[in-house]
């Protein structure tokens, strides 16, 4: 077990050693370092500088401007002839430089905008949330079935050792006449299936435990030792007995702010019908050059009323409504599949609760038997394919524990991703 304050994940000294590593090691370190996570980050401060970007309509805007050429021009273009003179005029100089405040005094759909703006970072903030909260839940499921698969390479192995006894004892009892060539056919029938058991089962450990490297950003060439952890254990079943009536999971609030964030677009496909007040003002210098010219100045109100625009306002808003009613409709199952989950999974740890205990009690009563042959080997009445026997038997028993406590362990592990309390734990210790 990792001591407190230390990282086991990021040791420059690892190299090749094995990465000691508890479930609460893995979700503490699995929330800075995922890639989920990092890409769920950067869509948040995408969100926030839209913010700014949809602000800076509200705010005044000041430009600079200078122009300058020769031309000519034809005054018939303006509606102006006189008599006895030519239309064409120049060719002459013109140059203009001015600097031009623009604010909006009256922009309802600016300010929608920004509002909407607002909403979508919370929309961010959800789905970064959301994004912690499946990251963890599932990093808990490798790590789990990482571990149980660990666990069965060892139960495996205790079979092939009393599996490869049981083969040599045929074999001497064969040579020796004790025994026939069936029963010697027998033992390598069942240690041959042990053995591709065997192998079988050490290629899904160490393909489990690469997922969890891959998610965790582990090295892949460091080998796991996956630790159990009482005290983690302890603070997930006390976690589970609080009556958290009031629970909103990540997919709850993911749903309202996408609600909200319709909402929003709502109000704003509305402000697009309303008409935009806006003030300018510029200063500068006009004339046929800067040494010829004097300083003017423009000072003037502008109102833009949308009028038709092809039925694209219309349909805007009626594809937003839409959404609306699509996002009540998420919300509402959201909100029924969170007590959905949260019962099954209250459920499946009453009855891997149930289960543990038997198990428990089955792996207490093969140690015993365990004891009774290694006695009977030591006073001469046993054999020792019986010990080997008694090794498998509580093998078996504490490998039917350990997946009775696996089940228990993922159970908990449902009931707070469920609730929306897992992150939650993880940062605050329990």
């Amino acid at each position: 077990m990792a001591q407190e304050g230390e990282n086991p994940l990021t040791s420059k000294e690892q190299g090749l050693l094995p990465v000691r590593l508890t479930l609460k090691d893995a979700l503490q370190s699995v929330d800075t370092i995922n890639l989920q996570v990092m890409m769920a980050n950067a869509r948040l401060e995408q969100a926030i500088a839209r913010i700014s970007q949809s602000e800076s309509d509200l705010l005044p805007h000041l430009d600079g401007i200078a122009s300058g050429g020769r031309q000519t021009a034809d005054l018939r273009s303006e509606g102006i002839q006189f008599p006895g003179f030519g239309p064409h005029i120049g060719p002459y100089n013109s140059f203009d430089a001015r600097a031009r405040v623009t604010i909006a005094l009256f922009d309802p759909s600016a300010f929608e905008r920004f509002q909407a703006a607002k909403k979508g970072e919370k929309l961010s903030e959800a789905e970064l949330e959301k994004t912690r909260e499946d990251v963890l839940a599932l990093v808990a499921s490798l790590f789990v079935d990482a571990q149980r698969k660990q666990q069965t390479v060892g139960f495996l192995k205790i079979l092939l050792d009393r599996d490869r006894k049981g083969y040599e004892v045929s074999e001497y009892g064969y040579s020796e006449g004790t025994a026939t060539l069936l029963d010697s056919n027998k033992f390598k029938s069942d240690l041959d299936q042990t053995r591709y058991l065997f192998a079988q089962a050490k290629q899904q450990a160490e393909d489990a435990c690469l997922d969890l490297e891959a998610a965790l950003q582990l090295p892949l060439d460091a080998p796991l030792e996956l630790l159990d952890d009482e005290s983690f254990t302890k603070q997930l079943e006390n976690n589970a007995a609080v009556n958290f009536n009031d629970a909103t999971n990540a997919d709850m609030v993911l749903a309202a702010s996408q609600l909200e964030a319709h909402k929003a677009d709502q109000k704003t496909a509305y402000a697009d019908f309303l008409p935009a007040i806006s003030g300018t003002a510029d200063y500068g210098r006009n004339g046929e050059s800067p040494e010829h010219g004097s300083n003017t100045y423009f000072v003037g109100l502008q109102a833009t009323v949308p009028l038709w625009e092809g039925g694209a306002q219309q349909a805007n808003l009626k594809e937003v409504k839409g959404e609306i009613k699509e996002d009540q409709a998420n919300l509402k199952d959201a909100g029924q599949q969170e007590q959905v989950n949260i019962a099954k999974a209250r459920a499946a740890i009453m009855e891997a609760d149930d289960l543990r205990q038997a198990k428990a009690q089955e792996f207490q009563t093969a140690y015993r038997a365990l004891q009774i042959a290694r006695h009977a080997q030591e006073i001469g009445t046993g054999t020792v394919l019986g010990l080997m026997q008694a090794k498998a038997d509580l093998a078996t028993a504490e490998d039917d524990y350990n997946e009775a406590q696996a089940t228990w362990v993922m159970a908990h592990i449902d009931l707070l991703h469920a609730q929306g309390r897992l992150r939650d734990l993880i940062n605050k210790g329990g």
